[in-house]
């Protein structure tokens, strides 16, 4: 499928996942996991790191939405202490919805390079220069972005291993040294090639994946 397709079908997979409707995010399921199967082990491995490090927001949105959700409390005898089950389903739907939505853009990163992906987000956002938007700029800055952030992971691990000082002492530590390397490192010269339009095919592609699932949003 053409890059900017990819990126223009995670996009909407999201928005539809977000009405969180059992239906919707039922197959949205589905579709993770094919996805990801077919990507083989490595997809699979590196999908299931980064939900493990999400474990303590997961606990919020149950925390958010089972005891300040209004309802019948899951257990009366606690009172004011006890959750609601509508809102322990709503934490288990959102908690869904987040999960899911990891597992597309895992799907986005390990099926399109860097160079690939920046292309296609300068096509799909080439339009709004008409309005201003400056598109190679952002482009350009994403693409270094994507280049620091290996680099800015290495650097914050080293900290915590080190473990001197505190949390907020790391934090400066790390902020000072992002600095120093950004002063130090060489200029370089960066160049994006435009990308060809997408074909009839792979718009059919994308259709036959997202028009379900805005069906399923739409109806449930």
């Amino acid at each position: 499928m053409h890059p900017a397709l990819r990126i223009l079908g995670v996009m909407l997979f999201i928005a539809c996942l977000a009405q969180t409707g059992w239906p919707v995010l039922l197959l949205g399921a589905v579709f993770i996991v094919l996805g990801l199967s077919f990507l083989g082990s490595l997809a699979w491995r590196r999908f299931g790191q980064m939900a493990r490090r999400l474990v303590w927001f997961y606990l919020s949105i149950f925390a958010i939405f089972g005891w300040f959700t209004p309802g019948e409390p899951l257990w009366p005898a606690l009172g004011l202490l006890s959750p609601t089950a509508m809102g322990l389903l709503a934490g288990v739907q959102h908690t869904l919805l987040i999960v899911l939505s990891l597992g597309a853009v895992i799907w986005l990163l390990q099926t399109t390079t860097q160079d690939t992906l920046v292309r296609g987000l300068l096509w799909l956002t080439q339009p709004l220069q008409a309005v201003g938007f400056p598109a190679q700029r952002f482009a350009v800055r994403l693409v270094l972005t994507l280049d620091a952030a290996p680099q800015v992971h290495e650097l914050a691990t080293k900290l915590v291993k080190d473990g001197h000082g505190g949390p907020l002492e790391r934090s400066a530590q790390l902020l000072d040294t992002i600095l120093t390397h950004a002063r130090q490192a060489p200029l370089t010269c960066l160049t994006v090639s435009p990308l060809a339009r997408p074909s009839m095919r792979d718009w059919l592609k994308l259709a036959m994946i997202i028009m379900p699932m805005f069906w399923l949003a739409v109806m449930y």
